[in-house]
């Protein structure tokens, strides 16, 4: 039988039957603190738990900022590498570009070319059927005449420039053998830039001349914003035959 005078006495005796330390421990402490180190043990098996799984997640937190990482890389140069291919493209539509203008500036010019050559060829012609007698076709020169002999002063130097290099003067005679001239410009298509010069000359040659001038222009087709000065009779329009094969003709 165990003797207990002394509070080592009951120390020993709790030390030697751990039954009777839980059963003094359960007495004297609350529940709460008599259950702590299985909670402590639980919440500290959690923390763990815890900790591994923000450390798996940061892990692959890491992995995912790496492929991020790797995907705006590849984003940058597939950019780059557009922005390059853009480039090119915009280069070669732009030399595309100005080929197809120097082309279709070619063929124009071809066209007019040809389309003066034909009017020139049929200069009495026109004059014939504008109800004048054709005398003469005027020349660079012929022209160049008419300006250095008269007073200029109040005309721009293009204007005159332009006047002589007119595509066609006819100097023509009416029924009474009075002169009249025929300042006519040559397109495949007339326009205002067009029906402008030979009423432009027209006047010129009038006010060089003191003679009745009357513009004209040879065409295939024509602007519409010129119809009206044609329909009207200010302008006198000679139409050119096309010739331009068609698809399928």
């Amino acid at each position: 039988m165990v003797t207990i005078n002394t509070a080592d006495d009951l120390l020993r005796a709790l030390r030697e039957n751990p039954e009777w330390k839980e059963a003094v421990r359960r007495e004297i402490l609350t529940e709460e603190l008599v259950s702590l180190p299985a909670r402590f043990d639980r919440f500290a098996a959690r923390t763990e738990q815890f900790i591994d799984e923000q450390r798996q997640f940061n892990e692959g937190q890491r992995q995912f900022n790496e492929g991020q990482r790797q995907f705006n890389e590849g984003q940058r140069q597939f950019n780059e590498g557009q922005r390059q291919f853009n480039t090119t493209v915009e280069g070669f539509m732009a030399r595309t570009d100005q080929r197809f203008a120097r082309m279709e500036g070619d063929i124009s010019e071809m066209k007019d070319s040809h389309a003066i050559g034909k009017t020139v060829r049929d200069a009495e012609g026109i004059a014939h059927d504008m109800g004048y007698k054709f005398v003469r076709t005027l020349s660079i020169s012929d022209l160049l005449a008419m300006v250095t002999s008269n007073d200029t002063i109040d005309l721009e130097t293009g204007e005159l420039r332009s006047f002589r290099l007119a595509d066609l003067v006819i100097e023509a005679a009416d029924g009474d053998g009075a002169t009249h001239y025929i300042a006519m410009e040559v397109s495949y298509t007339a326009d205002g830039r067009d029906t402008g010069r030979a009423m432009r000359n027209a006047g010129f040659l009038t006010r060089f001349t003191g003679h009745p001038a009357h513009p004209a222009v040879a065409s295939i087709r024509n602007d519409r914003e010129i119809q009206s000065l044609i329909d009207s009779g200010q302008v006198y329009w000679y139409e050119l035959e096309d010739r331009t094969p068609r698809p399928g003709a």
